[in-house]
């Protein structure tokens, strides 16, 4: 048999077969064929909504970054105006005494 032939005669077969399918058949075939389609369309959707999300979240990541920062800066200058030495330094062109038992350190609490 010839490859024309032979295809031609393998085409015609299927071709056959396909008429001859049940309706039970067609209709479970149409139900993979929308399934794999709806779960591709999913599969797509999901992906996006995660790269949203990540993205989302990597947002607030950076924003706590810069508040933990501002709040450390906060604490620094806190701890800077609470110094003995600057607080002495001010009494003193004041023109006011330092009584130790006066002096109270102020907590920065978060």
């Amino acid at each position: 048999m010839s490859k024309e032939k032979r295809q031609e005669a393998l085409s015609q077969v299927l071709q056959d077969h396909i008429r001859t399918l049940s309706r039970i058949e067609k209709a479970f075939y149409g139900a993979l064929v929308v399934t794999a389609v709806t779960m591709a369309i999913s599969i797509v959707y999901l992906q996006t909504r995660m790269l949203q999300v990540q993205q989302e979240v990597t947002s607030l990541n950076n924003k706590i970054s810069e508040k933990e920062t501002e709040l450390n800066d906060a604490k620094q200058e806190v701890n800077e105006l609470n110094r003995f030495d600057r607080i002495a330094k001010i009494a003193t062109e004041a023109g006011l005494s330092i009584q130790h038992d006066n002096i109270g350190k102020v907590d920065a609490e978060e």
